[in-house]
This record gives structure tokens, sequence and C-alpha cells, in this order.
């Protein structure tokens, strides 16, 4: 009870993740039951909020506008809207955003690429993956192509596993392979222990569930033939 109390003095006084918190308690209904009326109000506050501070070029509120555009929540549904304020918050250094834009445009070359650039650029290693894997490859995850470009391609991975390890493996797998480049063990072996020292803070005991564990005995098995 004290909780929402907050929450909505927060969303009383323009907090939009207050807003957007409750509007979420209420359609779980796993904390209150829950309350259409009550929902849809909180809605309408934090879409009200979300066009105000995203006009303010606030980049997490027009992630926001986009999300209640494309869902109706708050306000009709409107695509264009919610694309252009998705473009907006990727603009102002939004990296979701930016990797949101790339997806939808992704029969559009040129625009993915640019889109999931500006994604990588903001630090998103995963979109770093991709790109890398794109220019590998020539094609993107809905088949268009561009020219094949290995340099590129590993330089875009290569700051994948710099800004996180776990994808240093990747990087392993493609020196490994000698399919893209010549292979290369000693520095594969670099890139594995890299991401095998990462696993290993997820996998403290040997544990046959745990995700990291079981990416641990992959690694050392490829290591180790």
């Amino acid at each position: 009870d004290k909780a929402l109390k907050l929450y909505n003095k927060a969303c009383e006084k323009g907090s939009l993740k207050g807003c957007m918190f409750l509007a979420d308690v209420y359609k779980k209904g796993a904390v209150v039951a829950a309350d259409n009326n009550t929902l849809l109000n909180y809605y309408k506050k934090s879409f009200l909020l979300a066009d105000n501070y995203c006009q303010q070029n606030i980049k997490d509120a027009c992630k926001t506008l986009s999300y209640l555009y494309e869902n109706g929540l708050g306000t009709k549904i409107d695509l264009a809207k919610a694309d252009n304020a998705s473009s907006k918050a990727c603009d102002l250094g939004d990296a979701a955003s930016c990797y949101y834009q790339a997806r939808i445009n992704a029969d559009n070359m040129t625009a993915f690429i640019l889109y999931t650039d500006k994604a990588c650029q903001n630090n998103m290693a995963y979109a770093c993956l991709v790109l890398g894997n794109t220019y590998l490859t020539g094609f993107n995850e809905s088949m268009a192509e561009i020219e094949k470009d290995t340099e590129k391609g590993i330089s875009y991975i290569n700051k994948a596993c710099e800004m996180n390890n776990e994808i240093c493996a990747n990087l392993a797998d493609i020196y490994i392979s000698g399919d893209d480049l010549e292979q290369d063990y000693n520095t594969a072996v670099t890139y594995y222990e890299t991401a095998l020292s990462y696993y290993s803070s997820l996998c403290p005991e040997k544990n046959d569930d745990n995700i990291a564990c079981k990416k641990i005995n992959i690694i050392k098995s490829t290591l180790s033939s």
C-alpha cells in the first residue's frame, strides 16, 4: 500500500516511470486486482507525459511514446507516429530504438545498416555482432543482400567482443573454422579463453542446468578436438 501511494505521488508529480509502473501493476493484477479503468487512466497519464518529455528530447520518453502508439495504450494506435518516436529516440542515443528501426527496415539494406550501426555505436553489443555477421555472409536475417566485406565483419564482431566477452566465442569460432579468414588456432584460443573467463563468473559450481556451464563445456570440447 505504501509503495503504491508513493508511485502514485510520483506519477502525479510528473514521473513517467511512476505512471508506467502503476499501469503495469494494474494490468498484471498480481499485486492488486486488475482494474481496466485505473489501468487506462495511468496509460493516459503516461501518454501525455511521454509526449511532453519526448518533445523536450528525452530519449526514454520517446521510446515509451513509441511503445504506447504502437500498442494503442492511452491513445489510438498510430504506427507512423510510433515509428517517428522510435526514430527520434534512436537519434537521441537509445540503442534499443535504433535496433528496433533496423529490424522493421530489414528489407532495406541501406536503412538496416544505418540503424544497426547506430545501435552498435550506442554500445549494443548484439547489434555489432549482427552487423558483423551481415558483412561476413553478405545477407541479413531478411535475406537482403550486401557486398561481403570480411574486414568490416571482423571489425564489428571484435567490437561486440570488447563490449560483451560472451561474444568472443563467436569470434573464436570464425578464426578456428578458417571459412572467412585464414585459420588461426592461437588467436581462436585467446578469444575462447576470454569467453571462458566470462562464463566462469556465471558458473561458480558445476551445474548441467546452468546455461553458462553448458557454454563452458562446449568451448572446452571445441578446444580439445
